[in-house]
């Protein structure tokens, strides 16, 4: 949150040089004025005699002397009390004709006050602050069990060398989904055996999967009906899913991934359409695309032939954020009911629900 700008275009330097030739001004006016009533009054005092009252001229110049002083204490004023307009000279006009030389005084000794302390203010406390960034391993974090100690000890660069390399091996074990952020990041880490470790942990959990689809691709060739094709397809969608849903691509080739999922998902629901499973893969990989639209109907198919509700509202409810339907998302999440058992889901579906 950041303060709006001020709506003069005029620059610190000239608006003080402004402020102060305003103020000289000002008291040249409160002088000028002071000295005509005292030349009427003198004047009027030399011939006693004349046919004219002296309230009549006295009061004109106090008229004109407090319109011509009320323009030049409005510049003298601080910018906020500028407006309105008319109400602004109206007020310091009455104030300078009915008190013609005490009521400028007063308005300049309240300019020099409020220019030297000025009043403060609610947003003067407001300061431009970056956008709060998400990290995806700290859900893992959500916990009390020792994998959040690992990891926290692990990200800290403070802790020695040989305390993060035990940390990083005992992580290996932990699921790359959960990870697999935490390790692309410390591929850049200033210790070259945690770099490694890091490689070579993503490295072997990629060539994993990648050896699986290889094996499977093999065998696409040798199917000898649609039910063959249809359960290789499918795990080949599974299994480039796989490599998405536990952070092991990025960039070009996480989209190239997507593609090949949902090319092999397509290719099995040809040959049978009623697989609910599916349907799920295809709207999970919609909304890494950010598809929401796409990604509602292969859910709502889902949903039709029978694959758990309590299961896909979670992902319902991302839909249903991502088009903006944020009442939708409420009752989504709050359908749940005791079926929100994950503690990462918990928090999400209480703040929902609230």
């Amino acid at each position: 949150m950041s303060r709006p700008a001020s709506t003069s275009a005029v620059p610190s330097s000239a608006a003080s040089a402004l402020t102060v030739v305003s103020v000289l001004m000002a008291l040249a006016g409160v002088a000028v004025v002071a000295a005509l009533q005292y030349a009427v009054l003198a004047h009027f005092a030399r011939v006693p005699d004349a046919h004219i009252d002296p309230l009549w001229p006295v009061s004109a110049a106090a008229v004109v002397g407090g319109a011509a002083q009320a323009v030049l204490f409005r510049f003298a004023l601080p910018l906020r009390y500028h407006e309105p307009r008319g109400w602004t000279l109206a007020a310091l006009w009455l104030a300078c004709t009915f008190v013609p030389v005490g009521a400028g005084l007063v308005v300049l000794a309240s300019c020099a006050w409020a220019a030297c302390w000025p009043a403060k203010r609610d947003d003067d406390t407001l300061a431009d602050v970056p956008v709060p960034e998400f990290v995806t391993y700290l859900v893992s974090r959500v916990s009390h069990g020792g994998g959040a100690r690992l990891q926290a000890r692990l990200v800290n660069t403070q802790v020695a060398a040989s305390d993060r390399l035990s940390a990083l091996v005992a992580i290996q074990s932990m699921p790359t989904r959960t990870t697999g952020t935490l390790l692309r990041d410390l591929l850049a880490d200033p210790i070259e055996d945690v770099r490694l470790i890091a490689y070579g942990t993503l490295d072997r959990a990629e060539n994993e999967i990648m050896q699986k689809i290889f094996q499977t691709s093999q065998t696409l060739d040798e199917a000898a009906d649609d039910a063959q094709r249809h359960a290789i397809h499918r795990r080949l969608a599974e299994l480039y899913f796989e490599l998405v849903y536990q952070n092991l691509v990025q960039g070009a080739v996480y989209k190239h991934t997507l593609e090949q999922a949902d090319r092999h998902a397509q290719a099995a629901l040809a040959t049978d359409a009623s697989d609910a499973a599916l349907w799920l893969i295809r709207g999970r990989l919609a909304l890494a695309n950010s598809d929401a639209d796409a990604a509602g109907q292969y859910m709502d198919r889902a949903l039709a032939l029978g694959f758990p509700r309590e299961r896909l509202v979670p992902w319902l409810a991302e839909v249903a954020f991502l088009r903006g339907d944020y009442p939708r998302v409420g009752e989504l999440l709050a359908s749940l009911g005791n079926a929100a058992a994950l503690p990462v889901l918990k928090p999400v579906v209480r703040y929902w629900s609230s």
